[in-house]
């Protein structure tokens, strides 16, 4: 009888010891088989956290100088295309612009038949350039009368509609009269100083118009800081406009990523302040060099304390529209994963 106990003790031991054995063979061949799935995941479908989001940004600056009597706008004010930003006193550029008429109105009178379109021309423009400036004014009537966190009044929409209108009308004059100054003309003395003063008149005319700065595309004002009466130069940067349509992400893959990685490959966006949100992008370019390359102190590898690392390398992806109610920001953190199973067909 104790034999026959042993002997069961015996195999129920063999027994857990197999299946012990088993069970650690399988552990080994699932992890495995975990790791491996874990690595080709990571090949075909490379992502990184080290990502931020972009957009054009807009340096605004004075075409003219000179001390500011208006500004129309204030940080994070949503802006279209060619609407007025701020005033620029237009004392000396009305003196120049008059002395510029009177010596264009002489020199056509000297020149006969010979200046009459271009006189044609020169009145079409001033005339446009008058009603820019009475539909400027409605316009900062409109604007100045209107709350700052209120929506836009029916009477702001219809002087700002109205100053586009006079703003397109006065651009094509402008055109108009430049290309009538490239028309020939016979050479003689009083048709030359007709030629020099109405290039003159075209330049004080548009120094003139842009004593109103306007907005070069549609955006995001921010970190306006200007006040009336402060004194600009030409080309100084007073703030910036975050164009609010073309959006990308700029990934920082590492080198070891890239082999795989395709112009026109689709990818998932993820941002921390929307992480419930997947946002649809595609591959829009490669960077050719190292994010380290264009440091301002780059790596010296040729130094004696040489340690290699690896490198990264910007993959800037296009947002593909972008939800409407989901507003972006510049620099924010996101995640990318790029499908690397999919080539631009």
């Amino acid at each position: 009888m104790n034999q026959d106990a042993s002997t069961e003790v015996r195999a129920k031991t063999s027994a857990f010891t197999t299946w012990r054995w088993v069970a650690l063979a399988a552990v080994i061949v699932a992890t495995v088989a975990g790791a491996f799935l874990y690595w080709r995941h990571s090949e075909l479908y490379p992502s990184t956290e080290n990502a931020y989001t972009g957009s054009n940004i807009v340096r605004v600056a004075s075409e003219v100088s000179g001390p500011v009597i208006h500004v129309y706008v204030h940080t994070d004010e949503r802006v279209k295309a060619g609407d007025p930003l701020f005033d620029i006193d237009p004392i000396l550029y009305d003196a120049a612009l008059r002395n510029a008429r009177a010596q264009f109105d002489a020199a056509a009178d000297a020149a006969g038949t010979a200046g009459e379109n271009l006189k044609k021309a020169a009145d079409t423009l001033e005339q446009k350039r008058a009603a820019l400036e009475d539909a400027l004014k409605t316009y900062r009537d409109a604007k100045d009368a209107q709350a700052p966190e209120a929506r836009p009044s029916d009477q702001l929409n219809t002087a700002e509609s109205a100053w586009q209108d006079a703003l397109k009308a006065y651009r094509e004059a402008e055109d108009a009269f430049n290309k009538e100054q490239d028309k020939p003309l016979t050479v003689t003395t009083p048709t030359v100083q007709l030629r020099a003063a109405s290039a003159q008149l075209s330049k004080t005319t548009h120094d003139r118009v842009k004593t109103h700065a306007t907005s070069p595309s549609d955006g995001i004002v921010s970190n306006v800081t200007l006040r009336p009466g402060a004194t600009v130069q030409a080309g100084q940067p007073l703030f910036a406009i975050i164009e609010a349509n073309r959006w990308w992400v700029d990934a920082n893959f590492k080198e070891t990523d890239l082999a795989r990685v395709r112009v026109g490959q689709p990818a998932d966006v993820r941002l921390d302040m929307y992480p419930a949100t997947t946002f649809n992008g595609t591959v829009e370019s490669i960077s050719a060099g190292s994010g380290a390359t264009f440091s301002v102190l780059p790596p010296e590898n040729a130094s004696g304390n040489w340690v290699k690392v690896t490198q990264r390398f910007p993959v800037r992806i296009a947002l593909t529209n972008p939800p409407a109610d989901k507003p972006l920001r510049v620099g924010a953190s996101a995640w990318v994963m790029i499908d690397t199973t999919q080539d631009k067909k």
